[in-house]
């Protein structure tokens, strides 16, 4: 018996997490920087090189996974990795602070997309000044007002985020304030 067209659109949209783009191939650029093209006509940074963590005895190396760690190109162009683009919206890290033990972290979006965009959520990942990963956060950097299109972020619009505040990164480990952030979800009207 056929599956009807609703529901196989369906099946499809509810295995669509676990479909990722493969590697077509790894290049190396001419400032260094390595990108990896996958078959769904994407591309993005090779950020990190997985390292086995130095603090670990050899005996406990073949348990313990490997970290991520900034690859030395990534480290050379760090603006690079402080930036991303996603369906036509792009964001930065525009500034940082420090309260005390907190970070604050402020985020520049642009549109160019068509829809009226209510909300970005990135994935920023937080290495220290040695290039291994200090942490892993998901942050919600944009949020409009529900029925208030004033707060949407339209096509050719340029806003800055609030700042949000991030505990247990160390300053003193944070100085080349090395930040990679992904677009996660964005959801629009």
């Amino acid at each position: 018996m056929p599956i009807p067209h609703r529901l196989s659109a369906l099946l499809l949209l509810s295995l669509s997490p676990w479909v990722h783009a493969a590697d077509v191939a790894h290049i190396t650029l001419d400032n260094g920087a390595k990108v990896r093209l996958k078959d769904d006509f994407t591309w993005e940074y090779v950020l990190t090189d997985a390292q086995a963590s130095v603090s670990s005895p050899v005996t406990e190396a073949a348990s313990t996974p490997p970290l991520p760690r900034l690859s030395a190109s990534a480290m050379a162009n760090s603006a690079l990795i402080r930036a991303t683009a996603k369906d036509g919206i792009k964001v930065n890290v525009a500034n940082s602070q420090w309260n005390q033990d907190q970070l604050g972290l402020q985020f520049e979006l642009a549109s160019t997309s068509g829809e009226h965009v209510t909300s970005v959520v990135l994935e920023a990942r937080f290495f220290a000044d040695n290039g291994s990963l200090l942490k892993t956060e998901k942050l919600k950097i944009w949020q409009a007002i529900a029925r208030m299109p004033e707060t949407y972020l339209r096509k050719g619009e340029h806003r800055q985020s609030r700042i949000l505040w991030v505990d247990g990164i160390d300053k003193a480990q944070w100085q080349q304030q090395l930040i990679a952030i992904s677009i996660t979800e964005i959801e629009s009207r």
